[in-house]
This record gives C-alpha cells, sequence and structure tokens, in this order.
C-alpha cells in the first residue's frame, strides 16, 4: 500500500491506477473507522487528513484524464468541486512520508526498469531536470517563487538527484500554496511561446480570448496543443495536472 508523494505524472499506467484504487482503500479506512490496514504506516499518515488524501485522489484523476481513461468515482463519493480547501489546512499534520522523495524516485526507478515501464513523465536525472519539470507549477503560484529557486540553483555547476533533496523540499513547499491568478495568467502567455508561430487561427482565438476563469481549461487544452505540435518538454511539466483548487 503506497500514495507516492512525488508528481502522479511520473508513475507508470499501472502505478497511477494502482495508486488511485489505493487512495479508495485508504479513505474508506481513514473515514469509516475500518481496522484493516488501520496500524500500516501508509494509513497512520493519513489519519485525520482526509481532505488531503482527496486532495491526491483528485490530482491523481487529473493525471489520468491525460493518459485517456475515464473516471466515475470520486474519492468520498463527492466530485472535485466540492474538495474544500479550507478544511484541507485546518487539518492535522500526519507523518510527512513513510519514505523521503528521493527514495520514491530510487524505488520507481527500479520498479520501472524490472518491468519496462515508464511514466508520463520521465524520471529526473537530476535536480536541473526535476526543476525543469516543476517550473510552471512554481511559476502558477507567483513568479517570485520561480526567481527564488531559479536563484538557488544558477550558482550550481551540477546537482546529482541523489543531492536534491534540498531543491525537492523546496518546491514541495511551493507546490502546497494556492495558485494565483494572475501568475497562472502569465504561465499561459509562457506556454502559448511554444504555439503561437505554428498555430491555426481558432486556436489563437482561444489563446486570444480568454477570460481569468477560463484560466485552468486553457492549461488543459494546452497539453493538447503540446501532443499535437510535439513539444515534449511541455509534455514532460507537472502544470497539466498540477492543481484543483478555485483560481
Amino acid at each position: 500500500m503506497r500514495v507516492w508523494d512525488i508528481h502522479p505524472g511520473y508513475l507508470s499506467r499501472p502505478n497511477l491506477l494502482g495508486q488511485h484504487a489505493e487512495i479508495h482503500a485508504l479513505y474508506s479506512i481513514i473515514t469509516g473507522g475500518k481496522k484493516g490496514y488501520a496500524k500500516h504506516p501508509e494509513t497512520r499518515r493519513w489519519q485525520g487528513r482526509p481532505n488531503g488524501l482527496k486532495r491526491v485522489h483528485d490530482l491523481t484523476v487529473l493525471e489520468m484524464a491525460l493518459r485517456g481513461f475515464n473516471h466515475s468515482s470520486p474519492c468520498g463519493g463527492e466530485p472535485s468541486s466540492k474538495w474544500d480547501p479550507e478544511a484541507l489546512r485546518a487539518e492535522e499534520n500526519g507523518p510527512e512520508y513513510v519514505d523521503e522523495p528521493l527514495r520514491q524516485f530510487a524505488i520507481l526507478e527500479q520498479k520501472n526498469r524490472e518491468k519496462e515501464r515508464a511514466g508520463r513523465i520521465p524520471l529526473p536525472k537530476d535536480g536541473f531536470t526535476y526543476w525543469a519539470h516543476h517550473k510552471y507549477s512554481v511559476m502558477a503560484r507567483g513568479y517570485n517563487h520561480y526567481k527564488d529557486i531559479q536563484a538557488y540553483l544558477r550558482p550550481l555547476d551540477s546537482c546529482p538527484l541523489q543531492d536534491a533533496g534540498e531543491l525537492i523540499e523546496i518546491i514541495a513547499n511551493v507546490m502546497a500554496r494556492p495558485v494565483d491568478t494572475a501568475a497562472l495568467a502569465n504561465v499561459v502567455d509562457h506556454i502559448w511561446g511554444y504555439f503561437k508561430r505554428e498555430a491555426q487561427w481558432p486556436e489563437k482565438e482561444i489563446y486570444l480570448n480568454r477570460q481569468p476563469e477560463d484560466l485552468p481549461s486553457l492549461i488543459r487544452y494546452f497539453y493538447n496543443l503540446a501532443v499535437k505540435y510535439k513539444r515534449d518538454y511541455l509534455l514532460h511539466s507537472t502544470i497539466f495536472a498540477d492543481f484543483i483548487e478555485p483560481v
């Protein structure tokens, strides 16, 4: 039983679907007072945190949707629109990890090698590629966070993954923040730059006529454009399955 603390984009198809099933099992245990697996470390860390678990579920579902999976089993029987960010912030914090994220990458790498699997996002080779995967997600929380991490990395000649624990933690802390409307609009403009020369007029109209409330759906739409125009760098970004909060 495992709920990964790394982005679901890194998970292979079986791991992604397995996480979805295990989240439902855990949610049933911690909200229904069931005894099965009650003492499992993964169960203990989610005790008192049903909204945190539900958030991981909904982000997992976003990743599933990117890969073409249908979904009809909302966590707790409620759709994502019922998810309550305020309730999440009020929840008690349990043990943060069963395994640290760096250890989780090592576990996942071994699983993928043994079974010849891969996720939507390749496992990071070093801290720089991990940052490249997350930079638009960070930017969506505020350009100041983006600049701070750029400044953190600038003096480094190399950043081996085994030494990137601090960087991963910094990015995780930013990712826990809510998405900002103005910052997300900035991300939309940055991503549009990958398509603007080749985009057809109907695609340009969708971008040019955007409204603030359209930004989340526009991000999802850009994933389809990244597939169409074969923008691998964008396809390996976390931003497309990143947030479910109202913006």
